[in-house]
């Protein structure tokens, strides 16, 4: 069977070269080998999420095309496409400084990296942590830019073999990690949990269950709206005639908005209410809540880090807050990771393709919220340590300067007159800016 497959696969792919695929030789985007085909979309269910894993942990030949059927349908979901952007957000958002090899900051990269084709390259790799992998295709360069940057679809990508076939479920294809194709894309891995096949299989494979009862459930509310939740009509009529009769039954079909009939004295309407109908659907919400928090807690580290209100949590706000806790973590992993492909694989491929890199050279994410904390410490400590010089002072005692600031990092002046002023050209142009967009906010 596994030589049937092969053989297939090779037919196929010498069949696509004959055809000119392989001729038009586009080492910058593997997508432009794979062969047209609908990728089809499939029921999901209980079972279908079973099969997806014993696909991807075959032995011999595994594949992740069930997987990724399962994830196209589960990102459709609002929730879980909420938690997603959310959970991107953390790190698409954050600063970043790229440093030299001797500390200084590289404010040429740095402009360089501040374009939409480097945010779309980070997204695309941080959608490896829902999926499992990504590759992305950087695709062509004009006027030091990527224009077109994509990723290449996940069903025809096998991180197993590290390539891509023309045809899903092939078994030989193009590698990405070799000439001519690797300086061209960035491939974003996560690490296996099971030790069974080279990555991981990403997020929404433990979300895709609740995802699939959170699927159900829908249908099953609106049938349950339908059935329990709207009266049940009921006509009664003696009449015999089928004519007569008929027109009974479309003044009752016919209600749904300021609907009226014209009957004899022996007809009645009659609308029969359940008593379900008024809390029959708790046992949905319920369920659905439920599930939705544990989608929450997969994505983001905490059940309520989505829907969360101030005080919720009572007294464990700020820093303490559980919710701000999970979602600092998430951040700072994310980070890290993006960090690791940006500097292990991004910046290299730049310089192999012309881009002037010095070597040496580290992109690093700013850690605001660090920052922040340290310089509110540093604050209550001048606040505590300038309390004790006022009452020195009363005391008719004085604190040394130096000391002051060597503890706290605050130049003292005694006299106003004799501190030092910065002119605005020794200012460097990124503080200049920062400065400007400062003043100009009224």
């Amino acid at each position: 069977m596994a030589g049937i497959i092969n053989k297939i696969s090779i037919t196929a792919k010498n069949m696509f070269d004959q055809l000119g695929i392989q001729s038009k030789k586009n080492v910058k985007n593997l997508s432009s080998h794979i062969s047209p085909v609908q990728f089809q979309r499939l029921r999901q269910d209980v079972l279908s999420w079973r099969d997806c894993i014993r696909e991807a942990e075959n032995a011999w030949y595994p594949h992740r095309v069930k997987m990724q059927q399962l994830y196209n349908d589960t990102v459709l979901n609002a929730h879980v496409s909420a938690c997603m952007e959310r959970r991107k957000d953390l790190t698409l958002l954050r600063d970043f400084e790229v440093y030299n090899q001797d500390g200084t900051e590289n404010e040429d990269i740095e402009k360089l990296f501040e374009q939409s084709w480097f945010t779309d390259i980070v997204s695309y790799c941080l959608d490896a942590q829902f999926y499992g992998y990504s590759l992305v295709a950087l695709g062509d360069i004009v006027n030091n830019q990527f224009k077109d940057i994509t990723t290449v679809r996940r069903w025809n990508v096998s991180p197993d073999r590290l390539n891509v076939s023309s045809l899903t479920y092939g078994v030989t294809g193009y590698s990405f990690i070799e000439p001519p194709y690797a300086d061209w894309h960035i491939y974003a891995s996560t690490p296996s949990e099971t030790g069974v096949g080279s990555c991981g299989f990403g997020l929404l494979y433990k979300v895709g269950i609740y995802e699939i009862f959170l699927r159900n459930l829908l249908g099953y509310n609106g049938d349950f709206v339908e059935m329990f939740a709207q009266p049940y009509r009921i006509g009664k009529t003696m009449k015999t005639e089928e004519s007569e009769r008929a027109e009974l039954a479309q003044a009752l079909q016919d209600m749904g908005s300021s609907g009226w009939a014209i009957v004899d004295p022996s007809d009645t309407i009659e609308f029969l209410e359940s008593a379900l109908g008024g809390t029959g659907f708790q046992g949905y919400d319920n369920l659905e809540k439920r599930c939705q928090q544990y989608i929450s807690k997969v994505i983001l580290g905490h059940a309520d880090a989505l829907d969360s209100t101030s005080g919720k949590l009572g007294a464990t706000q700020g820093e303490d807050n559980p919710i701000y806790q999970a979602i600092q973590d998430k951040q700072t992993r994310d980070g890290k990771y993006i960090e690791n492909i940006v500097n292990g694989q991004l910046i290299p491929k730049l310089r192999n393709l012309g881009f002037s890199i010095p070597d040496g050279v580290v992109f690093k994410y700013s850690n605001n919220a660090e920052t922040e904390e340290k310089k509110d410490k540093a604050v209550k400590f001048a606040k505590q340590l300038s309390a004790v010089a006022v009452d020195l002072k009363n005391a008719g005692i004085g604190i040394d300067e130096q000391y002051f600031t060597e503890e706290t990092g605050i130049p003292v002046y005694v006299n106003m007159q004799t501190m030092p002023s910065v002119p605005m050209n020794k200012l460097r142009e990124k503080t200049k800016a920062k400065l400007d967009k400062l003043y100009a906010v009224k």
